[in-house]
């Protein structure tokens, strides 16, 4: 029982979590990104964690892992905007994301 109630409080942890990993090429890619130049040219602001345990997918907390199959994205960073699936602008301060 005590297994079972764990693992129910873990679930949200795990399955909503922004877990990020850059790859090299875009066919690699779930998801195509391109960083704007201002907070009112995105389609996502989003701040990067330092722990794990801190990223958030409904306040877009990302935190970069160092291995693909830790991440729940993949990401590749295109060079021009009209490439991109997502555009991204990175905020310093965590409560800017909304």
């Amino acid at each position: 029982m005590k297994k079972i109630l764990f693992i129910l409080l873990l679930l949200p942890l795990v399955s909503f979590s922004q877990l990020m990993y850059e790859v090299d090429y875009p066919y690699q890619a779930d998801i195509l990104l391109y960083e704007v130049d201002y907070a009112w040219q995105a389609d996502i602001k989003y701040w990067v964690a330092d722990y794990r345990f801190q990223a958030d997918e409904q306040k877009h907390y990302w935190y970069w892992c160092d291995y693909p199959y830790q991440a729940r994205y993949k990401v590749y960073w295109v060079k021009y905007q009209y490439q991109a699936d997502k555009l991204v602008f990175r905020v310093l301060n965590s409560w800017e994301t909304y």
